[in-house]
């Protein structure tokens, strides 16, 4: 670990200001009402880890105007390893391993904080480990900035310039918005790998039940059989042997069955909600085109069998609703954690539904903003189930476009 850093060189992690005179060095300008979290928001869509880095590496340099920039992420004995970048000449900074507290990036992942240097190699702030890759690249001034996960750092993002112009508050800002984007964008790669493994592990657990109905039936029957010729032709000794030996094939047959039953038949049992809506997400989308994707962005508590039925209904009810009124081109089923419970929320881009209105049809952990549509069976039915479980239903109208329903209940 290294040691505090000094005053003169600490940069705060930025409260996203507004820079209204769009001055600093950014490779653009930043006017009010400039809001890049959002522009970087479709980085976590990407759902894998290696494009998310790839994409970060190039926003980051766009976006602050450097020459050269480089992400890292944190691997194994909490070392960071640089698996992007854009802008360099030479390939000694690629796959660079970066133990915690050497270097400017050891020192963000050790501080979980930004820091600059106007002068790599001349720096008393930072240690001089990875001088020779610097300076064959020409870098000077160089920038980074934790990417972090539940207070967790999890990478480094770095933008560097080879001329040492200096990185600025605007800078810092712009970046940090990036890497706040690919915390996220990374910990949603990371579930939906779990939950690919998950569906994957349900679809074996599917064979292996109809294997056994089928096979498994099939190999006992064909011993029993073998045992009933066996006995009843015992005045033929080779004849019966040969049976014998038929019977006991079957027997190893049927063990060797079991045992890759039993391989396949385990499921994740706190994956079953996140893998039941993703199969929904896939059958509403080949029955109406629509595009749809399912996301969970935290691990989820383990719900008892009505909770979970209830947000399970909840989704797929909405996803009827978006089908039948809404008219959309997207849906976007997330699952999270919150408040002691699970939130599923049901976003679509299209037209609303008939009779939404602004008033509120909720109660309990959610603010009373929303409404359940006018005629709305099927939500107002689910609106009572929800309550009676402790929970809330709200369906509000996005500020671009369409509607999103959001079901939360309470664990146990």
């Amino acid at each position: 670990m290294s040691a505090a850093i000094p005053a003169s060189n600490r940069l705060p992690r930025p409260r996203r200001p507004r820079h209204p005179d769009g001055t600093e060095r950014t490779g653009r300008t930043v006017g009010p009402g400039d809001r890049p979290g959002r522009e970087h928001a479709d980085l976590v869509g990407l759902l894998d880890r290696k494009a998310a880095l790839r994409e970060a590496a190039r926003r980051a340099r766009v976006v602050t105007g450097a020459d050269i920039s480089l992400v890292g992420q944190v691997e194994d004995e909490g070392v960071a390893v640089l698996r992007s970048w854009a802008g360099t000449q030479h390939s000694g900074l690629h796959g660079l391993v970066v133990p915690c507290g050497l270097g400017l990036g050891g020192k963000v992942l050790a501080t979980g904080r930004p820091c600059v240097v106007r002068d790599y190699t001349r720096s008393r702030s930072i240690t001089h480990h990875f001088d020779e890759p610097i300076t064959a690249e020409g870098i000077q001034s160089m920038l980074g900035v934790p990417v972090q996960h539940d207070g967790q750092v999890i990478g480094v993002i770095y933008v560097a310039h080879r001329d040492g112009a200096a990185f600025g508050t605007g800078a810092v800002t712009a970046l940090s918005e990036i890497a706040d984007a690919t915390g996220v964008a990374l910990t949603v790669a990371d579930r939906a790998d779990a939950q690919c493994e998950a569906e994957a592990a349900a679809e074996r657990r599917r064979i292996a039940v109809a294997l056994h109905d089928s096979v498994g039936a099939m190999l006992f029957t064909i011993g029993a059989q073998v045992r009933d010729l066996r006995t009843g032709y015992t005045a033929e000794p080779g004849l019966t042997d040969r049976l014998g030996a038929v019977e006991q094939q079957l027997a190893e047959a049927a063990a060797a069955l079991r045992e890759s039953l039993a391989a396949l038949s385990t499921v994740p049992p706190d994956r079953s909600l996140s893998t039941a809506v993703a199969s929904d997400c896939r059958a509403f989308q080949e029955r109406t085109g629509v595009a749809s994707r399912a996301l969970t962005l935290t691990e989820l508590p383990e719900l008892d069998p009505p909770r979970r039925r209830m947000l399970l209904a909840t989704v797929r009810e909405a996803l009827l609703n978006v089908e039948k009124h809404a008219r959309a081109s997207s849906v976007v089923v997330s699952l999270t954690a919150l408040d002691g419970g699970v939130m599923a929320a049901i976003t679509d881009d299209g037209v609303g539904w008939p009779g939404h209105a602004e008033h509120t049809g909720t109660s309990g952990a959610f603010a009373p903003e929303s409404a359940l549509p006018v005629g709305g069976i099927g939500l107002a039915a689910l609106n009572d189930g929800v309550q009676r479980l402790g929970g809330t239903l709200q369906v509000i109208g996005n500020e671009d476009a369409g509607l999103t329903v959001r079901a939360w209940v309470p664990c146990l």
